[in-house]
């Protein structure tokens, strides 16, 4: 069974806090939009690239399934280090491990996506 959106979402939001430990509260009023946008096209993503899988005609591929990750998540990093004073590296860690726990928690077509 695919993950949905919103168990990304409950995955992302569980790990943020820790993820950017003190700046937490610099993100924490904006974060959630943009963590649901992201867990959404993580949804999305994963689920063009299980189709492409299956049929090459339909969906897309792995790489592309890669790079439309990597666009998201930088247009998240970007967005939260506009909003708040945190620094694009605090922002890039913080993504890191939150990227990470995805990874653990989801097997499978969301962690080959995700960078």
């Amino acid at each position: 069974m695919a993950a949905t959106a919103e168990q990304i979402f409950d995955k992302i939001m569980g790990a943020a806090e820790a993820s950017f430990k003190d700046g937490w509260s610099a993100v924490r009023d904006y974060a959630p939009a943009e963590f649901r946008k992201m867990a959404i096209q993580i949804e999305e993503i994963a689920s063009n690239v299980a189709k492409y899988k299956l049929d090459p005609n339909e969906g897309y591929s792995p790489e592309t399934g890669k790079l439309l990750f990597k666009m998201q998540r930088q247009a998240c990093e970007s967005v939260l280090v506009a909003v708040t004073q945190l620094t694009m590296i605090s922002v890039q860690k913080a993504l890191d491990a939150v990227v990470k726990v995805l990874k653990n928690s989801f097997k499978g077509v969301i962690a080959s996506v995700l960078q």
